[in-house]
């Protein structure tokens, strides 16, 4: 009896041996983008036509893009759908279907319909709320852990060969493999470390799911909402955690209205490009020194690269290239000393033209004629932490200059930061 190749079939080898897969297994736009993510660090505006359209372009384009919306962490999720549907039609998809998945429909995720719908999909986007019930909707439990649903192995054949994992706000926290964020605020990291079950006597703690996220990018710790909440703190223990427990020493926090776009995730040519209106702050941990013996949390020689629009990077060795558009800013500074800050976590409001505290400092120390250094201190007290960053021979800030300080578009790379108690 002759063969049958099945859908598992032609997936597996798609992973394993692509040598010997006929072109059309792939979806058209894989051999540009491979296996490719665009994530969004939350509060994307309906008239940021750039994210929009990348995410069209990443599914096949305007016409062609048939885009499966799963909203399962929203407290409503067909209300939710429907708002992402009608963007999506409107900037150019063919379709844009609702996954039926959600925190009280998980069945659904082992339902042949909904998995043969998934695999009709050219894309998908993953909607914002509690990135926690997008895992329990997602995976099944079982006595020793939790087992991928069909829907979530459907969702994975589909981004083998091709369609885009797209997501905003929890829709972008959810996707890392080893670790993933659920809850926290930077000061409470720094004071009563990392905690793996949130604990409703201390609801700014730290918390992390020690099972990971759904696998879709290996080797980083992901964040959202990031220079708006001023989450710095938070990232930067987390992958100090991570680095001494789980080998994850880099991670990365996008902003608001902002995009990461991760092409060929399956290669060494794995790269990371900015878009949209704000930036994406990468920490590395890798040759920080944590020093156990401080009263108080202290880490030292943490290195921040800051990109904006149009900002490339390399995630295997974090060669980065600055958009044409930027120029120096070393020898071109616009003033003489750099800002420091009472309240360094402090993000914004939205609407408010002024960069968040820490962004403020961080750009300010890139133009600045005679300072190399600056600090920033937390808001809460008992005790009062400090932040000093320090650009050195190795650091390079690049601009486009606008109108003012707060509305140019800044990037650096290699700051060093050391965090410790205020003496």
């Amino acid at each position: 009896m002759a063969s049958v190749l099945t859908f598992t079939t032609i997936s597996v080898l798609v992973q394993g041996c692509s040598a010997f897969i006929l072109d059309d297994v792939y979806l058209p736009q894989y051999k540009k983008y491979g296996r490719s993510l665009l994530l969004v660090g939350g509060n994307l505006a309906e008239n940021n036509s750039q994210i929009y359209n990348t995410i069209i372009e990443m599914s096949g384009g305007r016409g062609v893009a048939k885009i499966g919306i799963i909203n399962a962490a929203s407290l409503d999720p067909l209300g939710g759908y429907q708002y992402y549907k009608d963007l999506l039609l409107r900037y150019g998809a063919l379709e844009a279907n609702r996954i039926p998945i959600d925190i009280n429909h998980t069945s659904a995720s082992s339902d042949p319909n909904v998995v043969s719908l998934i695999r009709q999909q050219t894309g998908f986007f993953f909607g914002g709320g509690d990135q926690q019930r997008i895992i329990n909707t997602l995976y099944n439990p079982t006595q020793s852990g939790r087992l991928e649903s069909p829907a979530l192995a459907a969702l994975r054949e589909r981004f083998n060969i091709g369609a885009v994992i797209a997501g905003t706000s929890a829709g972008t926290e959810c996707q890392p493999s080893t670790i993933m964020v659920n809850s926290g605020e930077s000061y409470e990291a720094l004071r009563y470390g990392v905690h793996t079950t949130y604990s409703d006597t201390h609801p700014h703690n730290l918390v992390y799911n020690s099972s990971g996220g759904l696998g879709f990018l290996d080797g980083f710790l992901i964040d959202a909402h990031f220079s708006e909440r001023g989450r710095e703190g938070r990232l930067t223990v987390l992958l100090d955690e991570t680095r001494r427990n789980y080998h994850i020493s880099r991670g990365f926090g996008v902003d608001e209205n902002t995009a990461l776009i991760v092409t060929h995730a399956e290669s060494d040519a794995i790269t990371g490009k900015v878009i949209g209106q704000h930036g994406v702050v990468f920490i590395d941990v890798s040759n920080a020194h944590h020093d156990p013996t401080s009263t108080y949390y202290s880490i030292s020689n943490v290195l921040f690269h800051y990109l904006t629009d149009g900002d490339e990077i390399g995630l295997r060795d974090l060669n980065i290239t600055f958009s044409p558009r930027k120029t120096p800013m070393r020898g071109h500074e616009n003033y003489y000393h750099a800002l420091t800050s009472t309240d360094i976590f402090y993000g914004k409001h939205l609407g408010s033209v002024l960069k968040p505290a820490f962004t403020r400092a961080a750009t300010s120390v890139f133009d600045s004629r005679l300072d190399t250094r600056t600090y920033g201190d937390t808001y809460e007290s008992n005790p009062t932490f400090r932040v000093t960053m320090t650009r050195t021979s190795y650091s390079v800030g690049y601009v486009e200059r606008k109108a003012t300080f707060h509305t140019d578009i800044t990037s650096y790379e290699n700051l060093v930061i050391d965090i410790a108690e205020r003496k």
